[in-house]
Order: C-alpha cells, then structure tokens, then sequence
C-alpha cells in the first residue's frame, strides 16, 4: 500500500469554498404557495400560485419588453401599453408563464416536495397553467407518489460486502492514481471562476431601470464553465468572476420562448454564490464523504472503483448488494402506469446515444427496459424513504463533494444518483439547484446506509 497519500491540504481550501449556504427560499414564500390535493392512493395535483404583486409586476415589465422590438413586421416602440395588452395578450402572458415557470416553479415545486416529505415517484409531470383576472398566475402539476414503507431495522441487517480483487497490481494503480494527481494537481485559484469551474447564482429580473423588479424573484442555479472560447454569454461573462460579484446579462434563459419577439429579453442581475473548482485534486473530498478516518481508509476506498469483476466494479457490486438487501427485507411493488412513465425516459435518453439503433435491434431491448425502469424506480423509493425517516439534509458540503467526484473521470464511479432528466456531465446548460440538491441527497443517503452496513 502507498504511504504518501496526502489528506490535509484541503483544509485552508475547502474552507474558502464553504461560508456560503445553500441559497435561502424563505423569500419564495411570499411570492408561491403550495397546495397539494389527493387525486387517487398514487396521485397528488400540486398546484403552485403566483401571487397577484409578482405576476403583475413580471407582466408589466414584459409588456414593456414588447416596445423594444419588432413583432409580427411591427415596430411597437411609439405604441401604448393599453395596445400592447390588447393585442399581444396572449403573448404577454405566455413570456410570464415561462418566466415564472422554469426560473422559480419548478425549483420551489422539488424544495417542498422534499421539505414535506413527500414519496415522490418519477418527474412531476406539468398539466396546465392558469391566469386569473386578478392577474394571479397558478401552475399545476401531476406528482405520482409511493406508498409508505414500513422500515425495519434495517441498520442492523446482515451484509457481507463484495470482496476485491487481490491482485497487487490493482494496489499499484491506486499508488500511481494518487501520485499522478498530486504531481499534476496545481494550487488553483480558488479567488475566480475558470474553465471546468461549477458556479452557482442568482439570476434576479431587473426593470427598465435596472432595478430588483419584485422582492423574492431571484432564481438560483447551477452551471459549469466550459472551454471560453465555445461559452455562451452567460459562460464568458462568469469567467474570472469571484464570489459576490455580480453583472447584468440580457441572454439568460432556461427554456425557449414560446413567442419570440425581437430584442424582447428580461435583463437579469446574475450574483455568484459559490465557486466549486474544477480542478480541485484533494482525496480529502473522499474522507469526507464517506467518512474515512486514515490513509488505510482512503486506499481501500479507492480500491472500491480499481477492482473489477465481470466489467463490475466493486463499487458498482457493493451499491446492487445493498439494494438487493434492502429490497429483499421490504418487498413491494410499483404501479404499472408509473413503470410506463420511467421507461419513457429512459427511452428518451437511449435516443441521443449513437448505439441506440443497435440496442434498439436487441429481441430483449423492451424487456430489458422495463426492467431497469422497475429497478430504478425501486431504488428512489427506498433511498426517499430512508432518506425521509432518518432526516437526511444537503448542504453546501454535500454539494460541493458530489461535485468534486462528477469532476474526475475516475472518481466519479462512486456517484450513483445522477439528477432526474438531467444530463449533467455533457450540459453547459444552467440546471436548477432543487433538481442537484434532490440527487446530492440520495447520494448521501446511499452512502450513509452503506457505512452503517459495513462500520
């Protein structure tokens, strides 16, 4: 076994990253509600109301955005906004709806849905949004929801882990894995955002003078720096960036418009929060993750993803134990309709692959989808479950870790949950902070039942 693995210097660097929380959506409560009515034993209607002073405040600006430029041939710069509105108001409507929806809905939707506890099953799946006269906007969506598992004590359950290989070769590799990153590990600077960088902002909607529009509509996400010369204008203007910095940017936008119309784009104050470095090297991440008390710990941890059988690693062998465990201890059964929906997904990401047509081709390709669909869905209604019964929370701790291993193409076999219709590692895309936050704490939860099983 090596004898150099360095663990310490991440103390004074982790420590520049973490004084920032997780950003604070008390300030949404006044702006959304949430209402959850029982549809059937695996259905709830969630609905998500604007309240009248935001929706307001968000139409009148977009109102105003449609005097900047041409719509349908029209210059609309010297009309009122009385015409405007009759005209065009629909159009108004939908830009607000789009806003609301993809910049704070959907964030406040997942948050509550995780705050209450809620067995949720597959993505909510959006219905309808409705605009009351009052100018209140109300967003409803379809949650299926999992029955309630009676946990049993399932900390005290027996698990043999799956052995290693024993080959020494494979402590060689994991020798020369850790030496490889210490001499091309380069103190980063941790001060500004780089290339291979996650950032995470708040993207709040300014009005005409450039103002905060309405207290409580600053969205927050995610959002990693790719190479500068490709990066779009959001990506180039976070580049060399610090903490608390912030800029206005007019092209920020998490979904395409409905009805586009000209220069009609809400300007955006986007302040970074947090730096997360691509480029961070430190084995520490791993010690806190999983709890890892000495060198002897951080080797055989590492070996977990060194040591494979049958194109398995033991990681990988480790994680489908502990879920055959569990599953085997609390059996039960996932609606058909619910399956229906995951395979859809899956089908849906197996399209963007080059291979599909061969997978396709496969005389068990269906079969095999429906079975990977049913397994997933098992594994999330568990871990929730755990999750929810033993009060597993994510911080800006757990985040930062998760991400530090996304990083690394070798350590990121550790990670197991991605984020729910996210494709994380190939978008430069802003994702929503909910919908990393909900992967981060199944990540965590496998990782505590794990070390339970095994301490």
């Amino acid at each position: 076994m090596c004898s150099d693995i360095q663990t310490s210097e991440v103390g004074e660097s982790l420590a520049r990253l973490l004084p920032t929380p997780l950003p604070d959506t008390s300030e949404h409560e006044n702006v959304l509600t949430f209402t959850a009515t029982k549809q059937s034993s695996h259905l709830l209607r969630i609905t998500i109301d604007i309240n009248k002073s935001a929706a307001h405040a968000v139409f009148l600006q977009t109102v105003e955005l449609f005097k900047n430029g041409p719509l349908d041939g029209f210059n609309l710069k010297q009309a009122s906004a009385e015409y405007i509105q009759e005209m065009y108001t629909e159009e108004i409507i939908g830009h607000t709806k789009d806003y609301f929806l993809h910049h704070l809905v959907i964030d406040f939707l997942i948050n509550e849905i995780i705050a209450r506890k809620i067995a949720l099953v597959n993505y909510p799946r959006f219905v309808s949004s409705e605009s009351a006269p009052d100018k209140k906007l109300s967003f409803n969506f379809d949650v299926s929801i999992a029955d309630s598992l009676e946990l049993k004590e399932w900390k005290h359950f027996a698990f043999r882990s799956p052995k290693r290989k024993r080959y020494k070769d494979l402590d060689k590799q994991v020798c020369a894995f850790v030496e490889n990153r210490h001499a091309l590990a380069h103190k980063p600077n941790y001060a500004v955002a780089e290339e291979d960088d996650w950032a995470l902002f708040d993207a709040t909607i300014l009005n005409n003078d450039l103002k905060p529009l309405h207290n409580g509509c600053a969205g927050s996400f995610w959002i990693k720096l790719g190479h500068q010369d490709g990066a779009d204008s959001l990506s180039r203007q976070l580049f060399n960036k610090s903490v608390g910095d912030s800029f206005q940017n007019s092209s920020f936008l998490t979904y395409t418009p409905r009805h586009q119309s000209g220069d009609c784009a809400y300007t955006f104050l986007i302040t970074i929060k947090a730096i997360i470095k691509g480029s961070h090297s430190s084995l520490d991440v791993l010690k806190m993750t999983f709890k890892l008390k000495n060198k002897s710990d951080v080797h055989n941890k590492l070996m977990e993803i060194f040591s494979f059988r049958n194109d398995i690693s033991q990681r990988q062998a480790i994680v489908e134990e502990v879920f055959h465990l569990l599953l085997s201890k609390h059996r039960f059964e996932v609606p058909k309709h619910l399956i229906l929906r995951r395979e859809e997904d899956i089908i849906a990401t197996l399209t963007r692959q080059p291979d599909y047509h061969v997978y396709k081709a496969q005389l068990d390709f269906h079969a095999s989808v429906e079975m990977l669909a049913e397994k997933q869905l098992k594994e999330e209604i568990i871990i929730d479950q755990i999750a929810y019964s033993e009060n597993i929370r994510t911080d800006i701790k757990d985040i930062t870790n998760y991400l530090y291993l996304l990083n690394s193409k070798r350590l990121k076999e550790f990670i197991y949950f991605k984020p729910i219709l996210e494709r994380i590692e190939e978008t430069s895309a802003p994702i929503n902070t909910s919908t990393l936050t909900q992967a981060v704490m199944r990540e965590k939860t496998l990782n505590f039942i794990i070390h339970s099983l095994t301490k």
